[in-house]
């Protein structure tokens, strides 16, 4: 049911109202056919018993020797008017059953009559008429005078006006709530433009503080949040110089102090010194992510990959090169060959036959890294860029700290790209990082100002 609603503020509105519309407007023109269909019906009643009542009024005034040349004066060709001195005229139809309320009120507004019935007619919709009504009255001194009508004309009402008219007002109305339900959603809109821009490090943009006053102060709330978590930023990464420097010092002079022990001893030391330096430098380097003082500049990913797969062939591990499409992204060529290079030595460490490849799309670039070593399980898939995660092929090779792909994925969401695992038990893992392209015609010599 949820993917049937509008998403935007502006449609979910305007749909509400336009179904609350819908209701009214529905139960308006209900409620108006029933009113004017009982107010159709009592006029046309009146309209009938006031012609009864002047037709009884006429004869009956008459000296009863002028009342039957009334009575024939009085009738025309859809109307017949008769008056008996005795005896009462049969019905023509005597099953038919009366009309009280005509009855009632054509006494009420002729009075010389002891005795009146009348009897309804049937309904001609195509006429809108009533045919084949009947009036007999029992007149004061005794006397009878029947009336029959051949025909009387049905009171009715244009009601395709009045729709018109509401159906109009509604239109009318939906859109200029449509128009303030896009005044207000457009500076929401605006806004989450702006916030989804901000850069924890970077200066915060000047968010729009124009529509509501509750955008306003959204607005004004989310600015000076921005402004606290730069300055949390910044702190941190003082922090973070801090303890590189508290901690590679003293595993420096420990490496140095090192170098007199015995050459068998050495060897462990200088190993557990290096892991500690590395684990030092992979929670720095994940810490930090792909921001800092770096400027980002037109890297050509081509090229920083062959630098990548060239340093490990010089350290002894051949990485095959495959395909590699010239392509250009916008970047910090230290965090990028850094998250390329874990992700290298993480295809190195728990696979074999690593490669690399470049792919170059209209807008995108593509690094995939891959080896067709044993693969990782579906069940630990999900959590492999989980910080300190190790899956238990990891934990038993020994190595690493867990933060290889954390860093790397940090790295490249911190470009607008994104990472991503795939793997298959027996076949070997394939990781791929996206990257914007730098965009076509752009300089290549400037770097951007962009901040990352």
């Amino acid at each position: 049911m949820r993917r049937f609603l509008p998403q935007s503020l502006a449609a979910r509105t305007l749909a509400t109202l336009t179904i609350g519309f819908a209701v009214l407007f529905a139960a308006m023109v209900g409620i108006h056919d029933v009113l004017l269909r009982h107010a159709v019906e009592r006029g046309t009643e009146e309209l009938l018993a006031q012609r009864l009542a002047t037709i009884l009024d006429a004869v009956a005034s008459a000296p009863e020797g002028d009342r039957d040349r009334i009575a024939h004066a009085l009738s025309r060709a859809d109307l017949e008017v008769h008056w008996r001195r005795d005896a009462a005229p049969t019905p023509e139809h005597p099953s038919r059953e009366e009309w009280p309320t005509v009855a009632a009120r054509t006494a009420a507004l002729s009075g010389v009559a002891t005795e009146l019935r009348v009897r309804p007619g049937r309904y001609e919709a195509a006429s809108d008429r009533l045919v084949g009504i009947g009036a007999v009255a029992r007149l004061q001194d005794g006397s009878w005078l029947e009336v029959e009508l051949a025909s009387f004309t049905v009171l009715s009402a244009d009601q395709g006006v009045l729709h018109s008219y509401a159906a109009t007002v509604g239109l009318a109305l939906l859109l200029a709530v449509g128009f303030a339900a896009r005044s207000v959603s457009a500076p929401v809109s605006a806004l989450a433009k702006a916030v989804s821009r901000l850069d924890p490090e970077g200066e915060p943009p000047a968010l729009s503080a124009s529509g509501p006053r509750e955008v306003r102060q959204l607005a004004e709330a989310l600015t000076d949040m921005s402004m606290r978590t730069r300055d949390a930023f910044r702190q941190r990464t003082l922090a973070l110089g801090a303890l590189s420097h508290d901690l590679m010092s003293p595993i420096a002079r420990l490496r140095l102090r090192a170098e007199d022990l015995p050459e068998e001893v050495q060897q462990p030391i200088r190993r557990d010194l290096a892991e500690m330096e590395t684990m030092v430098s992979d929670v720095l380097a994940y810490l930090r992510g792909g921001h800092g003082g770096e400027a980002v500049l037109p890297l050509s990913i081509a090229a920083l990959v062959r630098t990548v797969a060239d340093e490990f062939a010089d350290a002894g591990t051949p990485v095959e090169e495959g395909r590699i499409d010239d392509a250009v992204a916008p970047g910090r060529r230290v965090a990028i060959k850094r998250a390329v290079t874990n992700l290298v030595a993480n295809a190195v460490r728990h696979g074999r036959d690593p490669w690399i490849e470049v792919e170059a799309l209209p807008d995108a670039v593509l690094v995939r890294v891959g080896d067709r070593g044993p693969g990782i399980p579906p069940e630990d898939l999900p959590r492999v860029t989980e910080p300190f995660f190790r899956g238990d092929r990891a934990r038993t090779a020994g190595g690493g700290s867990g933060l290889g792909l954390s860093t790397a994925q940090a790295i490249v969401e911190a470009h607008g790209g994104h990472l991503a695992v795939e793997s298959a038990l027996g076949r070997g893992t394939v990781v791929t990082l996206t990257l914007p392209r730098w965009p076509q015609g752009a300089d290549d010599g400037q770097p951007s100002n962009k901040t990352m």
